[in-house]
């Protein structure tokens, strides 16, 4: 019943949106416009053709269809910890998940320099209990590696910077409040997120409950963004993009267990996180968009910088391999 209700009341916010037609954007737009509010929400390990068409993402694919869904898209490379710092340094760091410290500019930088507000909002990292440098919290819950900020040496030895990395509980405070930061950052838990963890059978956030997972994620991505598009911090030129790091675990011995190494952008050849999908929901355009061209993370990041005229960093600056996706914000020129 909660998960009905969640997906009720996204039904009414379509509804609010007018016009229902579908149009194509194979084309990088050079007129990006200002965003009042971004927000990415990134979700886990699985792949485009496990989510569309599938009966337990209801949600997903209704999204898909709605607003603006970038076909080919892709995570950088595997693990998934390099995948979040692609997407909020331009660069993949040490290709590991292990804890790492990276002295390295970044996004938060940028943000910061033009007067921009952030914050990271981790559901269950509360569980840590004020160790913001913890490994994991609430028997896998929480994670650090998909908590990018945390790894910046520059955030790390910043108490002002480390302040804006809150539990997601915050989150509907700062809707409810009015207090949104231009910029958010969202993780899901591992039973959200669709990862799961190492558990037993039993356990509806263990690793076999696939599907449990994906229907999970699915009513996740539905609460969440109702919560969002019902607030006073949806409006102007905002966007919501959800992104999913890398592709299905398969278990097979090519790129620590995943076996769609596919990828673009500055990706290595043959070593790519694999096709996922993509959703981008703008505020400012009424009709559904989908767009072919080939993104990732990189792309994500540059279409953030684009908006605000951050500049870039690392990938983001070779805009010869790596497009905005200025295909599927708004507003259409």
């Amino acid at each position: 019943m909660r998960r009905a209700i969640a997906f009720g009341g996204f039904a009414t916010l379509i509804a609010m949106i007018c016009g229902s037609a579908s149009v194509s954007a194979d084309s990088s737009r050079t007129d990006l416009k200002n965003f009042q509010h971004v927000f990415v929400i990134m979700m886990e390990n699985t792949g485009y053709n496990s989510l569309i068409g599938n009966a337990n993402a209801p949600w997903i694919n209704t999204a898909v269809a709605t607003f603006g869904s970038a076909t080919n898209y892709f995570g950088v490379i595997h693990p998934s910890q390099p995948n979040y710092v692609a997407a909020t340094a331009g660069i993949t760091g040490n290709d590991t998940d292990n804890d790492e410290t990276l002295d390295v500019p970044n996004l938060i930088d940028q943000l910061d320099s033009h007067g921009k507000t952030w914050k990271s909002y981790s559901q269950s990292f509360s569980l840590c209990n004020g160790n913001v440098l913890a490994h994991a919290c609430g028997n896998q819950l929480y994670e650090r590696k998909h908590n990018p900020f945390v790894s910046f040496a520059d955030v790390q030895g910043s108490p002002a910077r480390l302040a804006n990395i809150v539990d997601l509980s915050q989150l509907d405070a700062d809707l409810a409040g009015g207090n949104v930061p231009d910029y958010s950052f969202i993780a899901p838990d591992q039973c959200n997120d669709m990862h799961g963890r190492a558990a037993t059978p039993a356990d509806p956030c263990d690793f076999s409950q696939v599907q449990s997972l994906i229907a999970t994620g699915d009513s996740f991505l539905s609460t969440w963004v109702g919560k969002i598009m019902a607030s006073s911090a949806w409006n102007g030129n905002s966007v919501i993009f959800i992104q999913w790091d890398e592709s299905d675990f398969t278990g097979s011995s090519s790129d620590f267990g995943f076996g769609d190494t596919s990828g673009c952008c500055d990706s290595i050849a043959g070593h790519g996180g694999g096709h996922v999908v993509s959703i981008v929901i703008s505020h400012s355009n009424h009709v559904a968009v989908t767009s072919n061209v080939a993104y990732n993370h990189y792309s994500l990041l540059r279409t953030i910088q684009e908006g605000w005229h951050l500049g870039c960093l690392g990938a983001t600056c070779d805009t010869a391999n790596v497009p905005a996706m200025g295909a599927l914000t708004g507003p259409r020129g």
